[in-house]
């Protein structure tokens, strides 16, 4: 089942997968302009021009300038009233950051140079610093205000005691901008200072001091975690929600204790669901379940995701005995939250749009868990759900986990849908096959608990009247007009299928539809597994006609052993019969007679079909695995023909043989040349490598066979 749960709903902070560099630049200017010097004069004038555009190509070109030349210009840009030539001075001023920086080793934030040491050259960064800290002291500009912070940000540690240091100074909106700015550089050295925030009066400093840290979440796991477990408490409800969406996008559980107590506010509600679907305790799958009675709109989708969660990780027990264990209206609103259609516009159940609820995926979490309550309609859910291609797997999910329970769902849809005019299974073939498929792995499974240990032959479904219903509609669905469907049915008989079944899978072997022939033989194969006694009875009666010489070769290799007389008729099946008849009893004779087979497989390997060529070399392939070492001659033999398919130029003839077990690369005589399966070689009848000596490079112009 996909994961869609595993959104976090609001929250938007980082997660591990997204820490990396900054931001990259936009390519709407071409990188020879950011990179080609320009005179600051030059760039000063441009940066007076009317054009926002002829501005904001100016300021790129700041970028490659010299730091403390181009300070003021820098400024200038980083204030201009145009937000597009702020941004682009943003990124002049990474770069000369990162330029002025020493290379750090992976993994490492760049050590800055200690700022004032006498024959020190001051960074980049340690410039930008004390010019933008004035300017948040002296200018109103909330361009410029803004484009500060974000600068700041990028010096990263070389700003921390600077800023630190300013928290301290400044007063009223500015200390806020700080602590913003504090949080943009990611250097844990600002934690203690961003922390000691949380301690002032100002709610709105509290606020974005809580969000800094939580920010940093993933560069200082282990602290910032313990700040945000310690207000989860805090007199603000949105510090509390700040840090509850922090711990979550660490997916960091949150005790039960604790959750509990946010749970029933509106405001933290969602963040606390989402916390909810990461707790360690068995209270959580209760208490969510137990809401999920009363829950409306975004609250409900909110609950159907943390429990979809739940329920895939170490908690799954106990939510599913949650599920089981609630009052019926929770598996009812769940039944009619899996079968709403997106856009129905129903009041029940509650819209899945909303706080970032996918209506499929909603959906989807919705079907799984009234699956696992046992929800009454559950079952008729997941049958309808088959139908949408989106929800086909997870439909599929829903009838096993309700086992044979699901059965009369699935078979009055067969009812309705087995139906010999074609025109009623356009669009349901699909639907209606994976049906068929789902209900038959149920009914096997059944039949596999009820099944005597070691029993001879698999017991007949009779007892059971809802397997035989299942039965005679898999039966009807044979002569289905769907090849799709005709196919799922011919897999099911060969798994669920008895003794009786065999004329009617016989009679599928000549079928016009060439995917159903091959699903009849598949079938025909596994049913004769399943019942030896009859097959080998059945055989007896197929080869006394040439219509039915398939079906009997099919059924002597499903067996793996024959009698002389049905040697024999495979025999003489592998040089007259039609394709698919030489094709089956090649593999047959193979299969059921050993190494007396090789003088057929020789003349097979020779035949002017393709079929029953690969077929030889694949039976060839795996004769030649089975025999032992001490089986000298017809070893030798084996070998021989496997030396003329290798010299054939067939590659699909060598693949075919390797598929079936010939060691062309490993095993001698084919050691020395096994990267080239179709290079020409001598054939030698020894035990030594074959040589290639003497021999001109290409394949050969003709077959040898």
């Amino acid at each position: 089942m996909s994961r869609a749960f595993d959104d976090l709903g609001p929250y938007g902070g980082p997660r591990v997968s997204d820490a990396g560099p900054w931001p990259t630049e936009p390519e709407s200017i071409s990188p020879s302009v950011r990179s080609t010097p320009m005179p600051i004069a030059a760039i000063a004038t441009a940066l007076a021009a009317d054009d926002a555009e002829e501005r904001r190509q100016a300021a790129a070109r700041l970028g490659r300038a010299d730091v403390a030349e181009a300070l003021p210009l820098l400024m200038r840009a980083l204030g201009d009233p145009d937000w597009r030539v702020r941004k682009e001075a943003t990124y002049a001023c990474h770069r000369l950051i990162q330029a002025s920086s020493p290379p750090a080793a992976e993994g490492e934030r760049p050590a800055a140079p200690p700022a004032g040491a006498e024959g020190e050259r001051p960074s980049a960064a340690q410039v930008l610093v004390g010019a933008l800290l004035d300017a948040l002291r002296t200018s109103d500009d909330v361009g410029l205000r803004n484009a500060a912070i974000e600068v700041l940000g990028y010096c990263g540690r070389d700003a921390t005691p600077a800023l630190v240091g300013a928290l301290a100074e400044l007063k009223g909106d500015e200390r806020k901008l700080v602590v913003d700015a504090l949080g943009r550089t990611r250097d844990p050295a600002a934690l203690d200072a961003l922390y000691a925030a949380l301690a002032e009066k100002d709610d709105n400093l509290r606020q974005s001091a809580i969000e800094a840290i939580a920010g940093m979440g993933l560069i200082a796991r282990e602290r910032v975690t313990d700040i945000l477990y310690e207000r989860l408490g805090d007199r603000d409800r949105f510090v509390r929600l700040t840090a509850l969406n922090g711990l979550n996008g660490l997916e960091a559980p949150v005790p039960w204790r604790v959750l509990s107590q946010l749970i029933d506010d509106p405001i933290l509600r969602p963040a606390a669901l989402v916390a909810a679907a990461l707790a360690e305790s068995p209270e959580a799958p209760r208490a969510l379940v137990a809401a999920l009675a009363t829950a409306r709109g975004g609250a409900f989708a909110q609950l159907v995701r943390a429990l979809a969660r739940l329920v895939e990780g170490p908690l799954a027990s106990h939510a599913v005995d949650a599920l089981r264990a609630a009052p019926q209206e929770v598996g009812a609103r769940l039944v009619q939250a899996a079968a709403a259609s997106p856009g129905a516009g129903a009041a029940e159940p509650p819209s899945w749009r909303g706080l970032g609820a996918d209506p499929v995926s909603g959906r989807a979490q919705a079907l799984v868990l009234a699956a696992m309550a046992r929800a009454p309609g559950a079952a008729d859910a997941a049958v309808q759900a088959m139908i949408e291609p989106a929800l086909v797997e997870t439909a599929q999910r829903a009838l096993g986990l309700l086992g044979g329970e699901a059965l009369p769902a699935v078979l009055a849809y067969l009812e309705r849908h087995i139906d010999p005019d074609p025109d009623l299974w356009e669009g349901l073939d699909d639907a209606t096959a994976a049906l068929i498929d789902g209900a038959v792995a149920i009914a096997e499974q059944r039949g596999r608990e009820g099944a005597p240990a070691h029993a001879p032959q698999p017991p007949q479904p009779a007892a059971d009247p809802t397997l035989d219903e299942l039965l005679g509609a898999v039966r009807r669905s044979v002569k289905s007009p769907s090849t799709l469907v005709a196919t799922s049915a011919l897999y099911g008989l060969a798994k669920i299928g008895t003794a009786d079944d065999f004329p009617l899978v016989v009679s599928q072997t000549r079928a016009i539809s060439l995917p159903v022939a091959r699903a009849a033989e598949s079938a025909l194969a596994g049913l004769s597994e399943r019942y030896p006694e009859s097959a080998r009875a059945l055989a007896r009666r197929l080869m006394q006609a040439g219509e039915t010489h398939l079906a009997a070769a099919i059924v002597i290799e499903a067996l793996g052993t024959a009698d002389q007389e049905e040697i024999a008729f495979l025999t003489g099946v592998a040089s007259v019969g039609d394709v698919r008849a030489r094709r089956a009893a090649v593999t047959a004779v193979a299969a059921a007679a050993g190494v007396s087979a090789l003088e057929v497989l020789s003349l097979s390997l020779a035949d002017e079909e393709r079929e029953v060529r690969l077929a030889a070399a694949r039976a060839l392939g795996r004769l030649y695995a089975s025999l032992s070492d001490r089986a000298g001659d017809e070893r030798a033999r084996a070998r021989e023909l496997l030396s003329l398919v290798r010299a054939s130029g067939e590659p699909e003839l060598v693949a075919a043989a390797a598929q079936g077990g010939a060691p062309f690369r490993s095993d001698p005589p084919w050691g020395e040349a096994g990267d080239r399966l179709s290079a020409p070689v001598s054939i030698d009848g020894g035990e030594g490598p074959m040589s290639t000596s003497g021999m001109s490079g290409g394949p050969p112009s003709g077959k040898v066979l």
